[in-house]
């Protein structure tokens, strides 16, 4: 039907005449992915929710500090820091 039948039954008030009809097809597109892999990749890290940098445990935390201090006692210089 034409686009002036519908209106014209609109008008009469014809409204069980337009829920019979078909409705209109609705499409939709996604946007197309980026070509560029580093765009690519910050968009899947953006849509993932990830938290970001990684968060030591306080287990691997501690085990640092000690390799840290460890290598500072072995060097001698532990203590320099707080010197003036």
């Amino acid at each position: 039907m034409s686009a002036k039948t519908f209106s014209r039954d609109f008008a009469q008030g014809q409204t069980k005449k337009l829920r019979r009809m078909r409705q209109p097809l609705v499409m939709q597109l996604s946007p197309p992915s980026p070509r560029n892999h580093v765009a690519r990749a910050l968009t899947l890290r953006a849509a993932s929710g990830g938290a970001g940098k990684h968060i030591r445990s306080h287990g691997a935390q501690r085990r640092a500090d000690k390799v840290e201090l460890r290598k500072q006692t072995v060097n001698g210089h532990a203590f320099d820091k707080n010197r003036d």
